[in-house]
């Protein structure tokens, strides 16, 4: 069969494989559950705040009390994936998972900010608080089992795959500017620009509410392909009957070398990610050393609303060199990216001049360039990352016959979670570091050179290291795109010879 023309989204069948597609609005609806997903974890991001106003607890401590969570959040992936794996119903898998997961997470954030909060102190605000968190944590797993194999089931094309990873990157980026500027032009000037207990059980019920909504969208795209026969492997009849488990789990994480690669590119990163992105740190930064959550918000929303053109031209560089090349060159532009903007914050005058860029004039202006170059070249990472974690999935496939779309993520995000707990308490102990030991950072705090270097290493110093390891570990990954295709011709010839 000769090699057909690819289109971006609607690629032709070529080299002898028939690939699975989505239709393009399937794509778009059904990648709507990273709103969900997105939604929950901006909420949980200001569990650190909640701890503090609403518990009594130490800033510290209550890291410390998160980063606990997330391990045993980790541990739940692995029980929570094999659960996934073994619940085969003849239709509504997928949904089963997103609707129950949503519910959970509800019940935790509720409990969390609403509920429980201001009623509770000492070692009883301590167990109260904890209690909802691992609620949230069982939700939150539930949710994500479902929304986060939906890139791998809805095709195996290797040109949709990059432009479904790409839409799930629009979800990722621009729920989080949907949030931000609700929250600091709606609900924040109604409390004076603080975060204190009032305004965060106002913006709880936000986004509890909007996350129902993508919750149900995504239902409907998946619906195509949420039936049995999608999760079937490649086995012999007997070998059918055989159940996923822990040990086919841990076989992946032994034999796969492309799970392992893909494992030291995704945890530092991620590590970097979960604690530059930590509440405590975008204020430290936003407000004490800028001094403006106005400007900082509006730059944001011009960064990541043009930089989701970045995010399709990275679907199409994707599609064409593959997630390993693409992983590669966006590290080192990434790196060089943060790298200026720590060395443009000193040029300023760091916390003597920083509160330039919350004014109007150059300084802001050069500001939003590069932001949007930043957001541009992270948005590509994330595609990338998204369409790699299918690709794997797929190898793993090959390699032992198990389609493990939870299972085989499961044994990356246990490491991932175990590692990127930390990221709650790196943050916390940073910036105790700078006088925030019973208090969190707000507008109006005074600026020092301490805040300033510990912000800068935070928000831009630990990416950077996470970026390198993405080089490194890309250096030995094999999965590029032509292996990927012998990959599916190897599939479907396994699976034509088994029928």
């Amino acid at each position: 069969m000769g090699t057909k023309k690819a289109g971006i989204l609607n690629a032709s069948e070529r080299d002898g494989v028939q690939y699975r597609k989505a239709k393009t609005w399937e794509m778009i609806v059904g990648m709507a559950n990273n709103g969900c997903a997105i939604a929950f974890y901006l909420v949980i991001g200001f569990a650190s705040m909640i701890a503090s106003q609403g518990y009594g607890i130490a800033v510290v401590v209550a890291g410390l009390l998160i980063t606990g969570t997330r391990i045993f959040d980790g541990v739940t992936d692995a029980w929570f994936a094999v659960i996934f794996e073994r619940f085969n119903p003849r239709k509504g898998k997928l949904r089963f998972f997103m609707i129950v997961g949503w519910a959970i997470c509800c019940l935790g954030v509720l409990l969390m900010y609403n509920w429980a909060a201001g009623h509770f102190e000492g070692p009883a605000g301590v167990a109260m608080f904890l209690l909802a968190y691992i609620i949230y944590v069982i939700g939150y797993t539930f949710n994500g089992l479902g929304g986060g194999t939906v890139p791998t089931v809805i095709t195996n094309d290797p040109t949709q795959r990059p432009m479904v990873g790409v839409i799930g990157t629009c979800y990722s980026y621009l729920v989080p500017l949907l949030f931000t500027n609700v929250t600091t032009f709606v609900i924040l000037p109604k409390y004076d620009n603080k975060y204190n207990l009032p305004m965060l059980k106002e913006m709880v019920w936000w986004y509890v509410g909007i996350s129902l909504i993508f919750v149900l969208i995504a239902c409907i795209g998946v619906s195509r392909f949420d039936v049995a026969e999608t999760f079937e492997g490649i086995k012999s009849e007997e070998k059918k009957k055989e159940k996923v488990g822990f040990k086919d789990m841990f076989g992946a994480l032994k034999g796969n070398r492309p799970l392992q690669l893909y494992m030291i590119t995704g945890i530092p990163d991620k590590l970097a990610q979960q604690t530059a992105g930590q509440s405590v740190i975008t204020t430290l930064v936003n407000g004490v050393l800028i001094g403006s959550y106005a400007a900082t918000t509006m730059v944001g929303n011009f960064s990541q609303i043009v930089g989701i053109v970045f995010a399709f031209a990275g679907g199409i560089f994707i599609a064409k060199w593959g997630s390993k090349k693409a992983t590669s060159v966006w590290s080192w532009i990434s790196i060089g990216i943060s790298a200026f903007m720590i060395a443009f914050c000193f040029f300023l005058g760091g916390p003597n001049g920083m509160s330039k860029l919350g004014e109007m004039g150059w300084p802001i202006i050069l500001w939003a360039v590069l932001n949007l170059a930043k957001g541009g070249a992270m948005m590509i990472l994330t595609t990338a990352g998204s369409s790699m974690r299918a690709d794997i999935t797929d190898y793993e496939c090959e390699r032992s016959g198990n389609y493990m779309p939870a299972a085989a993520t499961a044994v990356y995000s246990f490491v991932d979670k175990l590692v990127s707990s930390f990221g709650s308490t790196i943050a916390a102990i940073g910036i105790s570091l700078v006088g925030y030991t019973t208090t969190v950072p707000q507008m109006g705090d005074k600026a020092t050179w301490p805040i300033f270097w510990m912000g800068m290493f935070l928000m831009f110093g630990m990416p950077i290291l996470g970026w390198l390891c993405n080089v490194v570990a890309m250096h030995f990954y094999k999965l590029d795109r032509e292996r990927m295709i012998e990959v599916q011709k190897n599939l479907a010839a396994r699976k034509e010879q088994a029928e």
